[in-house]
Parts: structure tokens; sequence; C-alpha cells
């Protein structure tokens, strides 16, 4: 049986619309945050819409970028997707 590629699970699509609402919000171009990551403008297009997958360390730096420690929404969105809500 072939499993579905992350980027076409519900939940992970959902959690990159969020973070691009948050860019959005902050204000950021995806120009910016490529820069921030190292990538193109096109490659961070093609991550908020889900037809290129946000690796772990590109995503650090995201939340690094996005200010995670200062940002309650974002640290919230975090802890939700990962499921680290206090119980």
């Amino acid at each position: 049986m072939k499993r579905a590629k992350s980027i076409h699970i519900e939940q992970y699509a959902k959690f990159i619309e969020e973070l691009c609402a948050e860019r959005k919000r902050l204000g950021l171009s995806q120009d910016e945050v490529a820069q921030a990551l190292g990538r193109t403008q096109s490659e961070v297009s093609k991550i908020e819409t889900c037809e290129q997958r946000l690796d772990v360390w590109e995503f650090k730096q995201l939340l690094d970028f996005y200010r995670i420690r200062e940002n309650a929404k974002l640290n919230q969105l975090v802890k939700e997707f990962f499921g680290l809500n206090d119980k």
C-alpha cells in the first residue's frame, strides 16, 4: 500500500497555511523569508502552496525568524500542531 506524502496530508497543509498567514501578519514578504532561509522566493512560494516540503532545519530557521520566543500566536500554533498543549 502506497503512503501519501506528508505535503498531501490535510494537517500539514493547514499548518503551512497558518505559517503563511503568520508571515503576512508579520508584514514579511516571501523574498524576506527566502533570504532568511537561504532559499529563493520561488521555493518559499512552493513551500507555502505545499508543492515543496519544509524541512526540519528550515522550520527551525523560520521559527527563529518569526521570533517564536516573543510570538505567542506562533508559539501556540506550533504547540497545537505537535500536540504539546498543556492538558
